[in-house]
Formats: structure tokens, sequence, C-alpha cells
């Protein structure tokens, strides 16, 4: 399931994370996670790993969003930190 740009569940909210990275509610089980790296970063509950894009990376941020497959989620930083793409 893919969710537009700007949409998310609200308590996808992200909160700066003690690692640096930024902490917010996994979009696929609502697990805690935090992303600290550009790609890498996984959620510990359901396994969905993470992409992290910055704020002038929104139309990359789609393009990567449009040629996945299965299930994915868009998560849209406040503040204009950039964007996070779950996927499995």
């Amino acid at each position: 399931m893919s969710a537009p740009l700007g949409d998310g569940p609200p308590d996808a909210a992200p909160a700066p994370g003690e690692d640096g990275g930024v902490r917010f509610a996994c979009p696929q089980c609502g697990g805690e996670v935090s992303v600290s790296q550009v790609q890498g970063d996984r959620c510990p509950q359901c396994g969905f790993e993470f992409k992290r894009f910055s704020p002038g990376e929104q139309r990359t941020a789609q393009d990567y969003l449009a040629v996945l497959t299965g299930e994915k989620h868009l998560v849209t930083l406040p503040e204009g930190k950039g964007f996070v793409i779950a996927h499995e």
C-alpha cells in the first residue's frame, strides 16, 4: 500500500532519536523505530526496511516508491526533514 506524499498515520510523527536518527511508529506494524542511515535500518518487530530521503529528494522518493512492489509506505518527516519509505 502506498501513501501519497504528505499523507501518513498521525502516530508516525517522528522525534529525534538518541542515535542522531529519527524515531517514529513503523507504518506497517506500529512498533517504534529509529532511522539513522540512508538505507538498511529495519523495524525490529516486523522487519520492514527503511530508506531515508533528504528534503530536496521529494521527486526521487516518489520515483522510488513507484517502482517498489509489495507492501510499502511513505512517511513524511516533520519540520522539512525529508521522507522515509518503508518496504518489505
